[in-house]
């Protein structure tokens, strides 16, 4: 009887279980191909023997092929995402701006909507502001994502930020900019930078 599910079909199915893993533990995506390959083919060696080995050499976790497979799931993602966010209409956004270890500005979402009567919270985009971090260059970077999902800013119910000019500035600021597109949204002060700024100023 032949078997429903083929050999290369199976090498696929680990390669993306294998790409989840090294993701999971964000490692180097060269892992894959220099070290748990070669683990994996020294185990099935002893414990199976060579002819197993021969199979399980057929898996690619070459450096790109890993990219690859974490680039497609993290789509698949997305897209299931934008799904349910789209069906939901009505979202709130937390966006806060951020320097990586390049020193290179990116600009960071956080959506929360309703999901089956149930209240989400899930990370949305993770964005290079190429340009000056002002909050007409953040708000150029979330409306370009919005447009491209097809995200409407008369949805969104309401907007966390924190303190800076960039994000609260009354002509520039990114607030201005949302408000420009949905007078009615809400804003609130980000909770966690108010309770650091408020432990600076306790007595010790």
């Amino acid at each position: 009887m032949k078997s429903d599910v083929t050999v290369s079909e199976k090498g696929l199915e680990a390669n993306y279980h294998v790409a989840k893993l090294i993701a999971r533990q964000k490692k180097p995506h060269t892992v894959g191909e220099t070290l748990i390959k070669p683990a994996c083919m020294e185990i099935v060696r002893l414990m199976l023997g060579p002819n197993e080995v021969k199979e399980v050499k057929k898996v690619s976790l070459s450096a790109d092929t890993v990219k690859r497979r974490i680039h497609n799931m993290s789509s698949d993602i997305l897209g299931t995402l934008i799904k349910k966010l789209l069906s939901a209409e009505k979202c709130a956004f937390q966006i806060d701006e951020t320097t990586d270890i390049k020193n290179k500005a990116h600009v960071i979402a956080i959506v929360r909507f309703v999901d089956e009567d149930f209240i989400k919270e899930h990370y949305l985009f993770c964005k290079e502001v190429p340009e000056r971090t002002t909050g007409e260059e953040i708000f150029r970077v979330t409306d370009d994502f919005f447009k491209i999902c097809n995200i409407q800013w008369f949805n969104c119910i309401a907007v966390c930020t924190d303190g800076p000019v960039a994000m609260t500035g009354s002509k520039k600021g990114f607030v201005s900019c949302v408000k420009q597109n949905n007078p009615t949204v809400q804003f609130t002060h980000c909770c966690i930078q108010r309770e650091a700024l408020m432990v600076k100023n306790l007595p010790e």
